[in-house]
């Protein structure tokens, strides 16, 4: 009996914690964030101890956002595909690797900088490149495929 109960009340502190799981987030962020995404889909926040973690999708986007404990801008990043790139940066790209496949893209946004982090391949080598918003481009990691 004492399993079972034991099993029921950590059942219901568990479900009761899914409920509601913006209740500590506070409401003026709330706010704000549904105003600037709309059509924010599959929205999750989570409490960290400094800051809050929202992570959705947006037009296909998945999106994190940190924001500190007053509501104030931390980071971004998002990760897409290569035709949401903006042009004039795949445009650099497409110059400097004609014959690279674009994987996925990592885009880091901080309230004074953003970087792009590109992972492409050829046959050979999968290789990662940090592209910032000048188009200046830097790689980051290059691996060998297995053969």
């Amino acid at each position: 009996m004492k399993r079972l109960s034991a099993f029921i009340y950590a059942l219901v502190i568990g479900a009761s914690s899914f409920a509601n799981p913006t209740k500590n987030v506070n409401e003026k962020l709330l706010q704000t964030f549904k105003e600037s995404f709309p059509n924010a889909e599959q929205v999750n926040w989570k409490e960290l101890q400094e800051t809050y973690v929202v992570n959705f999708v947006e037009d296909g986007v998945r999106n994190a956002i940190v924001y500190d404990k007053d509501g104030t801008f931390v980071s971004s990043t998002r990760y897409y595909q290569e035709r949401t790139l903006p042009y004039y940066l795949l445009i650099n790209f497409r110059k400097k690797y004609p014959e690279k496949k674009i994987l996925g893209i990592t885009e880091v946004s901080t309230i004074s900088d953003i970087f792009y982090y590109i992972k492409m391949e050829d046959k050979t080598v999968v290789t990662t490149i940090k592209l910032d918003s000048e188009g200046n481009l830097v790689v980051v990691e290059k691996l060998k495929k297995a053969l």
